[in-house]
């Protein structure tokens, strides 16, 4: 007797999880009748297709609901910072140029000072510097300013340029080079009357 029991609540058992199974398959627009009744046993059917014979009852389902696709902002504000980065990074120097002296330039300074300066586009930004470089020497490391002065400047030729770097040392931009040439006096003394004075 607990046998049959048994299977009864095996088969009541299977038939729920059917009906389960049914309901989550089917889509909320094409509902198909599922129906109830008892087969000669005794025991419960589930099905969509009742027997002829035998009066069945339909199961009444309610309407799935269904909720929209949840997106966490969190995840969203993530996604951005990318972009964002991208956005810095794509900043770019549009020129940079020597604005003094001109190319070729003849500079008559008998103390040879001379105040050479740079000119950038856009803006140097808060994070760059720039740095110079006179004949292929660095002057001037990680500078703020476009302009600076050179005192006691040898006569002859020069060449002049400078770079634009970000605060990872990288070089963003090169200027053009130019070349210009200090005049200076040439002092010829006598050396039994003034020594150690310098000829230029």
């Amino acid at each position: 007797m607990y046998e049959c029991q048994d299977l009864i609540k095996v088969s009541i058992m299977r038939a729920f999880l059917l009906l389960l199974s049914l309901l989550v398959v089917t889509t909320a627009t094409s509902w198909a009748k599922i129906y109830t009744w008892k087969d000669a046993s005794g025991r419960t059917i589930y099905g969509d297709t009742p027997p002829e014979q035998k009066k069945a009852k339909e199961v009444k389902t309610q309407e799935l609901t269904i909720v929209p696709g949840f997106k966490d902002p969190s995840l969203e504000a993530k996604t951005a910072k990318p972009e964002q980065q991208e956005d810095e990074e794509e900043f770019t120097y549009k020129s940079f140029k020597v604005s003094y002296p001109n190319n070729d330039e003849a500079i008559r300074a008998n103390d040879g000072n001379i105040t050479i300066a740079f000119e950038l586009e856009p803006a140097l930004q808060a994070n760059d510097s720039v740095s110079i470089y006179l004949d292929g020497k660095k002057i001037v490391e990680d500078g703020k300013s476009l302009s600076t002065s050179l005192s006691n400047l040898d006569r002859g030729s020069h060449s002049l340029f400078a770079v634009v770097k970000n605060n990872k040392g990288d070089v963003l931009l090169n200027s053009n080079t130019v070349s210009f040439h200090m005049l200076r006096n040439s002092i010829i003394t006598n050396p039994a009357t003034n020594p150690g004075s310098p000829t230029r």
